[in-house]
């Protein structure tokens, strides 16, 4: 394989469970009213998040990920002999070991791939990108398909017994199933595909958000006597100033290195934990708060579905007849860790 200069998005998927929750529904099984007095609406009022999809009990993250590459391959006309690299980025996955990706490049044929799992919280699939997008700059990989698929709503924390465990547990609320897809391959047409990126951490804001936290093994669960505590508990307020605060001048950055205005876009993707959390960045972001109308929003009607939420976005702009050829694109993903990314690109 030969080095290239430019690299693009040629197909795009995503995968939703067919099982629509309402957050009415989550408030009365979570127990809101009864056991903290809350009205009815109070976590759809702090979210913003009216739906979301839950997989079946017996689905796996291997097969929502599947799903959704099965779509991207499509879109992009390969077949899955073609691809030489399958990177799984999912939080949640089968197993531990073997790697997930071996599943889902199993499941779908991609026999030639080489496979493995990147991790790095809601900023997976992003940060997946990157690494696709320079190994094919290197001459390393030609064709790359990056898949994720999410059963975050294994994760909830249905049992809160004080307002201050209700507060971590908010976020494990609005968290929705799902599998997104992306296609990486070196572009012919020098006017098309990624531009400039920028990929900040700040690893001592870790503690705002932890989930899947494994225990000493001399604190076993009381309960089960497991080590894995499979909750997802967040401090909603610490995590949005930390990763934010991150975000904003990594947006900044890579907008001033591709040298366009925030007039110049015509659609921007941002990974969504929640609809306020958008609401609230707006107006913080100063002339970049107007380009708010180009954002293509995904939680009030699906959730956060964590590293699935960048690709069923583009899925459904491109769907829309938004996300055509020459579409000037920005994306921004901030995760918990802290870490944030924003990536220019041509569609």
């Amino acid at each position: 394989m030969k080095s290239v200069s430019t690299v693009r998005i040629t197909g795009v998927g995503a995968e939703l469970p067919a099982d629509v929750v309402t957050t009415a529904e989550v408030e009365e099984r979570a127990g809101l009213r009864e056991r903290f007095g809350l009205e009815p609406g109070w976590l759809e009022h702090v979210t913003g998040v009216r739906t979301r999809r839950w997989a079946s009990p017996e689905v796996q993250p291997s097969e929502l990920a599947t799903a959704a590459g099965k779509k991207a391959l499509g879109r992009a006309g390969l077949d899955p002999l073609q691809v030489d690299l399958l990177i799984y980025a999912g939080i949640t996955r089968d197993c531990l070991e073997p790697a997930t990706a071996s599943l889902v490049a199993d499941a779908l044929g991609a026999r030639n791939a080489r496979v493995f799992d990147l991790l790095n919280a809601c900023n997976s699939l992003v940060d997946a990108l990157d690494v696709g997008d320079s190994l094919i700059r290197g001459g390393k990989a030609e064709r790359v398909l990056v898949a994720t698929g999410e059963r975050a709503s294994l994760a909830i924390g249905w049992q809160a017994r004080t307002m201050e465990e209700l507060r971590q547990s908010v976020a494990s609320l609005v968290v929705g199933d799902g599998g997104g897809a992306i296609v990486l391959e070196p572009s012919d047409d020098p006017g098309r595909g990624l531009r400039a990126r920028e990929f900040r951490s700040d690893a001592t804001q870790w503690r705002h958000a932890i989930g899947g936290r494994f225990r000493p093994g001399t604190q076993p669960c009381e309960v089960c006597g497991g080590l894995l505590d499979r909750t997802f508990r967040c401090n909603g307020r610490d995590l949005f100033a930390a990763a934010f605060g991150l975000l904003y001048p990594t947006m900044e950055t890579v907008m001033e290195r591709t040298g366009w205005g925030y007039d110049d876009l015509d659609v921007i993707f941002c990974h969504q934990p929640t609809k306020r959390f958008v609401e609230k960045a707006i107006p913080f972001l100063g002339d970049a708060g107007k380009a708010a109308g180009k954002l293509w929003g995904t939680a009030e009607r699906y959730g956060n579905t964590s590293t699935t939420s960048l690709a069923l976005a583009m899925a459904e702009a491109e769907e829309a007849g938004t996300l055509v050829a020459g579409a000037k694109v920005l994306v921004l993903a901030p995760s918990s860790g802290v870490s944030a990314a924003a990536v220019t690109m041509v569609w």
